[in-house]
């Protein structure tokens, strides 16, 4: 140990008459803050006439001079640390500041920390907070187009066009099942799928093998329009009610956002869906909402009658909607185990409307029933049986005999390349707030070949479109109007009395 001082301190220690050894103050000093006082003490007290005992004591001071401090240090930093945590959980929580980002997520980072407040200087705005207080609507509030248009702005201005934009594409039911592409105004896959085999028995020569490729179809992409007005006045009211059911206020929605979400969008999503995205056929320089495109359902049957051999039809004779519950269980089953082996193990949904899955479902009931591997409530659920296939009803394929299957990658909806603006413009007109609106929206295949389809002859996706809102032909009391009734009794008086009975 005293060999341990020498080296700590540069030099050999000096020595006193009585064989102790003697110390400067700076060197004590210098020991006691790096070994302790009681090593200093120990190391002045001693002769070293033993020097193993001796050794050992300055050993057993140094230690526990160490394990002081450290514990002092830990001591200290656990009281600092119990004090910190005293603190933050006095103080209320403060939300992280979204940091500067670069590129175009500084536009959308810019967007989510920013928070439309309804002015609440507008007369509609001030009725709504008044009849969310009381709970009773004394006047119905009159609203001014030119405070609406006005709140508009700065609702949108605040990137609330492309959130509006966003659930255009997302507020019809079929679009979960689409595969989304961007595209300018067409879209084709990069590459070609071989149809004959490539691997080969090694020579060492160029031997190129694999001849005819499926090629991918061109889905084209159009660019469609709302023109849309509402007169404020007429909505107001509901606009209340809706405040009040939901327990919401004028800032949380603002009547200008319920027009866009509640009254807007829904019907433009019912357009997509029940018109344009399955039977629509496209016609150049029409205003109808069902020639804005080509649909699935048109796709198909125009395939089909141009004898495309791109796309796999199904030889039936029979319309689906026309057949029996047997015969469409039976024809179905037989559709599926036809695929083709490299899609049998992929997992596809076999699309259908609700008729046709109604029959297919009464018919596998009445067959199997309960105790046959189908105690489930759905009676085997949704899936083919003994295959990878499951039904899927698609809203859009209503009063539609067409039924078809192919992976999901393969079923393409498109949107434009470039982020677009879906509320183009704002205008007051008289009573009305009008609307100008544009998108993109196109789908199809991409590969013919992977499309397995029953398409009955003379089918006419556009027929269909009348029977939105109508009942199954036939099923239901027809009311005519009085005055055609009374023509009708005037021109059959001496007729044969019976009738039709559906008609009244």
């Amino acid at each position: 140990m005293v060999r341990v001082v020498a080296n700590f301190l540069k030099k050999e220690p000096a020595v006193d008459d009585q064989g102790k050894i003697a110390l400067s103050t700076e060197e004590e000093e210098r020991l006691t803050q790096h070994f302790g006082a009681k090593f200093v003490e120990v190391l002045k007290s001693k002769t070293f006439a033993n020097a193993e005992e001796s050794a050992t004591d300055l050993y057993e001071a140094a230690v526990a001079h160490v394990r002081e401090e450290v514990e002092s240090q830990c001591t200290g930093t656990i009281k600092q640390l119990q004090n910190d945590l005293a603190t933050l959980a006095a103080q209320p929580e403060v939300l992280p500041v979204a940091e500067k980002v670069l590129g175009a997520a500084a536009g959308i980072a810019a967007r989510q920390k920013s928070t439309f407040k309804a002015d609440m200087s507008l007369a509609h705005n001030r009725a709504a907070g008044a009849f969310l207080q009381s709970g009773v609507m004394t006047e119905t509030p009159t609203i001014d187009v030119g405070d609406l248009r006005k709140e508009l702005g700065p609702y949108l201005s605040q990137g609330n066009n492309l959130d509006i934009l966003q659930q255009v594409y997302q507020s019809f039911s079929t679009s979960k099942h689409l595969s989304w592409k961007r595209a300018v105004t067409e879209y084709k896959a990069a590459l070609a799928q071989s149809v004959d085999h490539v691997v080969q028995q090694f020579k060492p020569q160029w031997t190129p093998k694999g001849g005819a490729k499926f090629q991918p179809l061109t889905i084209k992409n159009y660019r469609h329009k709302v023109n849309f007005s509402v007169i404020p006045a007429e909505v107001g009211e509901s606009w209340l009610f809706y405040l009040y059911d939901e327990g919401l206020s004028p800032d949380q929605m603002p009547i200008t956002r319920y027009v866009v979400d509640k009254v807007m969008l829904p019907q433009i999503a019912e357009d997509i869906e029940n018109v344009m995205i399955l039977k629509a056929k496209f016609v150049e320089d029409s205003q109808k909402t069902e020639d804005t495109m080509d649909g699935y359902e048109t796709i198909l049957v125009e395939a089909k009658k141009a004898h495309d051999k791109r796309f796999r039809f199904f030889k039936n004779d029979k319309n689906l909607l026309e057949a029996t519950d047997d015969e469409v269980l039976a024809i179905i089953d037989d559709f599926v185990a036809s695929f083709a082996p490299l899609y049998k193990s992929k997992q596809m949904p076999v699309f259908l409307s609700s008729d046709i899955y109604l029959k297919y479902k009464r018919a596998y009931k009445n067959k199997w029933g309960a105790g046959s591997g189908t105690e489930k409530a759905n009676f085997g659920e949704d899936r083919v049986d003994f295959s990878n296939c499951y039904l899927q009803v698609l809203d859009s394929l209503y009063g539609s005999p067409i039924v078809f299957s192919t992976p999901k990658e393969n079923f393409v909806g498109l949107r434009h390349k470039n982020p677009e603006q879906f509320i183009s413009d704002i205008q007051k007109q008289d009573y009305e707030v009008r609307f100008f609106c544009e998108f993109w929206l196109g789908v199809g295949f991409l590969l013919g070949e992977a499309v397995f389809a029953i398409v009955p002859d003379g089918y006419d996706p556009k027929a269909a479109i009348a029977s939105t809102r109508e009942g199954t032909p036939g099923k239901w009391i027809v009311f005519e109007d009085e005055g055609a009734a009374d023509a009708g009794k005037d021109a059959n008086q001496g007729a044969d009395p019976t009738g039709d009975p559906e008609t009244v």
